[in-house]
């Protein structure tokens, strides 16, 4: 069974686990560079945060181990944050990428935000479908020809995924 909650501080070495399950591209188009393991020190960034700008969720599986996992970043003004949501790839599929979206989505409304935006490689197929298929617009990033910024309006509900 998978259980969706907060991360904590006591979460690290699940974290780095996690990620090494990862395929490198995986990798590559969650953190938009090559990375083979997750430091301590990355880790350690992971779980110390500030919660009033800051808000981070993993799904748990029933040995504690993280299967996916997914943040957002309040930006200055208080008005949208930066999402970014990363699953598994033995849960591809099955929805918990939806059900993280979904928690972070309500998370933001909860702070009176209007918008979840994440910036996605051009070539990440996956992630743009999923994003199309929830609602979000697509736009261009300027200058960034292999990026693609992708926004929810938190004042409308995600689509049904179909």
């Amino acid at each position: 069974m998978l259980r969706l909650r907060p991360v904590r501080e006591e979460d690290i070495d699940a974290l780095k686990r996690g990620f090494a399950r990862l395929t490198p591209d995986q990798v590559r188009q969650r953190v938009f560079h090559r990375m083979t393991e997750l430091s301590d020190q990355a880790a350690h960034n992971l779980v110390h945060f500030d919660p009033a700008k800051t808000a981070a969720f993993v799904v748990v599986d029933d040995d504690g181990e993280i299967r996916a996992e997914a943040r957002m970043h309040v930006d200055a003004e208080g008005r949208s944050a930066e999402f970014a949501v990363v699953v598994d790839p033995t849960l591809l599929g099955i929805g918990v990428g939806r059900a993280l979206m979904q928690r972070l989505v309500s998370e933001g409304r909860r702070r009176g935000l209007v918008e979840l935006w994440g910036s996605v490689l051009a070539d990440n197929a996956l992630m743009l479908d999923f994003s199309r298929r929830l609602g979000a617009r697509r736009e261009a990033v300027p200058g960034e020809a292999d990026l693609v910024r992708v926004r929810f309006d938190l004042r409308r509900p995600l689509r049904a995924y179909a």
